[in-house]
C-alpha cells in the first residue's frame, strides 16, 4: 500500500512538472522497452523459479537449494548484462521501431534516453532471482519493501530540482532500481540465504528453469505488454496522447497492484505446495473463491471509477502543467481502462495457477495472440474515438483472453460445475447495477444544486458503497458470505496490529 501511494505521489509530481508534454511522451516510450522487458522476464523467471526452488528444498536441503539458486543468479546476471549491451547498440533501431510516430527531434531525444534506460535491464535483471527466493521463502515484507526505493528516489529528484529537466526521471529510475536490488541482496543475506556454491554447477537446473520460464512469457505478455503496445501506437496521435494513456493506466492499475497482485503473489507458494501434494479438491476451492473474490472487489471499483473518473483525475493530477483539458482526456481513458479491470486482475491469478501447475505453453500462445488482438483493436478504436479508443481496446482484449483462460483452467483443474460462481456473480452484478444507478441519480441532484466537489464526492462515495454492500447482503449466498468474512477478518487483524494509544 505504501509503495503504491508513493507511486501515485510520483505521478502527481510528474504531472505537475511535465503535464502531457512531448518530452514526457518520448520518455514514456523510451522507458517502456526496458520496463516491459524486465517485467516480462521477472514475472516469468520468478513464476518458474518458485516451484523449482521449493522442489529442490523438498528433495535435498536448504543449503543445496541455495547453492543451485546462487549458480542461477550468477548466470542470469551475465545473461542480462549481455542483453543490455546488445540493446545499447540497438537503441537507434529500437526507438525508430517503438517511436515510429515521432518526429526527427523526438527520435533523437529518444535514442539518448534509451541508451541510459537500457542500464535498467542489467540492474533490475541482476536482482530478479533475489525476488524469487524471497517469494519462495515467503519473506513478503522484504519483497514489498524493496520497490519503495524506486518511488522514493524519483520523488526525491522531482522535489529537489537539480536542473536535469526530463532526465530527472531517468536518473531516478536508475538509482532507485540499484538501491532496490542492493536491499534485496542484503535482506537475503541477513535472513540466512547462503550465497556459497557448495555444489558444482548443474546445467539441468538451468535448463529446467528456462524451459518452464520461456512459456511463462506468454502470461507476462498478457499482463504487461498492453501498455507498451498502447503507447507505441499512440505516437501516431497528437502530442500528449502517450502520457495521457500512461497516467490513466497507472491510476487504473493501483487497485490491481495494491490488492490483486499482492494476493496472487501471496497464494502462489501455497498453490505450489498443493500441486506438489496433488490436492486437487483444495486447488478447485482456491480457484473458485479467487474468482468470486476478484469479482467482489473489482466490479464495484469499476463502478466507482466510471462515476468519479474526472473528479479523481482532477484531484490527483490537475496542477502545474497538467491543465483541465489534460484532466478530461485522462479521465476518458481511465474510464475505458477501468471497464476491463476484472479481466486485467484475473490475468495475475490465472498466471499464478498455470505457473504452479507447471503447464505454461498455452500462456505463451495466448500471450502472443493478446499482443496482436490489442494492436488490431487499437487500429479500429483509435480511428473511431481517438486516444480513449486505445484504452478501450485493452479492455476488450483482456475480456476475450480471460474468457478463454477461465474455460481452459476450469478443464485443467477438473471443475465440472460453475453454477456456484455464476450465482455469486449474478448477485455482484445486480449490486453493482444498483450502485451505478444510485450514483448517477445522486450526482445529478448535486449538480442541480451546484454542490462543491468536496461535498458531493464523500457523500456519494459512501452512499454507493453502502448500496453495493446492502444489496450484496440482501441477496447473499454462502460464497459471498465467505468473501465478506475474509474481508472482516482482514480488517480486524489490521486493528489488532495497531499499537495502543494510551500511556
Amino acid at each position: 500500500m505504501l509503495d503504491k501511494i508513493l507511486a501515485i505521489g510520483k505521478e502527481m509530481l510528474t504531472a505537475r512538472r511535465f503535464g502531457v508534454s512531448a518530452d514526457l511522451d518520448v520518455f514514456n516510450v523510451a522507458y517502456s522497452f526496458p520496463g516491459i522487458l524486465i517485467l516480462l522476464f521477472s514475472g516469468a523467471l520468478v513464476s518458474a523459479f518458485v516451484p523449482l526452488y521449493l522442489e529442490w528444498i523438498s528433495e535435498s536441503s536448504d543449503m543445496d537449494a541455495d547453492s543451485h539458486a546462487t549458480w542461477l543468479i550468477y548466470l542470469t546476471t551475465v545473461l542480462f548484462a549481455a542483453l543490455a549491451l546488445v540493446c545499447f547498440f540497438l537503441s537507434p533501431a529500437i526507438i525508430h521501431l517503438i517511436g515510429y510516430g515521432f518526429g526527427p527531434n523526438e527520435k533523437k531525444l529518444g535514442i539518448i534516453m534509451e541508451r541510459l534506460l537500457i542500464l535498467l535491464i542489467f540492474i533490475d535483471g541482476s536482482g530478479i532471482l533475489f525476488r524469487g527466493i524471497l517469494h519462495a521463502r515467503k519473506m513478503f515484507f522484504h519483497l514489498y519493501v524493496a520497490p519503495i526505493f524506486v518511488n522514493i528516489t524519483i520523488i526525491f529528484f522531482l522535489v529537489f530540482d537539480l536542473g536535469l529537466g526530463i532526465n530527472v526521471l531517468i536518473w531516478g529510475f536508475l538509482i532507485g532500481t540499484l538501491l532496490k536490488t542492493i536491499y534485496m541482496g542484503i535482506a537475503l543475506h541477513y535472513e540466512g540465504f547462503s550465497f556459497r556454491t557448495t555444489l558444482p554447477f548443474d546445467p539441468i537446473k538451468m535448463k529446467s528453469l528456462w524451459l518452464l520460464a520461456l512459456p511463462m512469457l506468454g502470461s507476462e505478455l498478457i499482463a504487461t505488454s498492453n501498455l507498451m503496445v498502447d503507447q507505441v501506437m499512440a505516437t501516431q496521435l497528437s502530442a500528449g496522447a502517450v502520457s495521457t494513456l500512461r497516467y490513466a493506466f497507472r491510476i487504473n492499475d493501483l487497485p490491481i497492484q495494491v490488492v490483486i497482485a499482492a494476493i496472487s503473489r501471496a497464494i502462489f507458494p501455497f498453490i505450489s505446495e498443493e500441486v506438489t501434494s496433488r490436492n486437487h479438491e483444495k486447488l478447485q476451492k482456491i480457484y473458485k473463491y479467487a474468482l468470486i473474490f476478484l469479482g467482489f472487489l473489482t466490479i464495484p471499483i469499476t463502478c466507482l471509477t466510471v462515476l468519479f473518473s474526472e473528479d479523481l483525475v482532477i484531484i490527483l493530477l490537475k496542477r502545474g502543467a497538467f491543465d483541465l483539458e489534460a484532466s478530461r482526456q485522462t479521465a476518458q481513458a481511465l474510464t475505458c481502462y477501468s471497464l476491463g479491470l476484472f479481466f486485467c486482475a484475473y490475468t495475475f491469478v490465472n498466471g499464478t495457477f498455470f505457473a504452479a501447475l507447471q503447464n505454461t505453453k498455452a500462456l505463451l500462445f495466448m500471450g502472443i495472440a493478446a499482443v496482436f488482438l490489442n494492436a488490431f483493436f487499437n487500429v479500429v478504436f483509435m480511428h473511431l474515438i481517438g486516444t480513449k479508443g486505445i484504452a478501450l481496446s485493452t479492455s476488450v482484449t483482456m475480456c476475450i483472453i480471460s474468457m478463454y483462460f477461465i474455460f481452459l483452467l476450469k478443464r485443467r483443474l477438473g471443475i465440472s460445475d460453475m453454477s456456484g460462481i455464476f450465482s455469486s456473480f449474478s448477485r455482484i452484478i445486480l449490486a453493482a447495477a444498483c450502485m451505478m444507478g444510485t450514483g448517477f441519480l445522486q450526482l445529478r441532484l448535486f449538480k442541480m444544486v451546484a454542490a462543491g466537489r468536496w461535498i458531493y464526492l464523500p457523500i456519494t462515495g459512501v452512499t454507493v458503497c453502502v448500496t453495493y454492500l446492502g444489496v450484496i447482503w440482501i441477496f447473499r449466498n454462502e460464497d459471498l458470505i465467505s468473501c465478506l468474512d475474509v474481508l472482516t477478518r482482514m480488517l480486524n487483524a489490521q486493528r489488532k496490529k495497531r499499537p495502543d494509544s494510551g500511556g
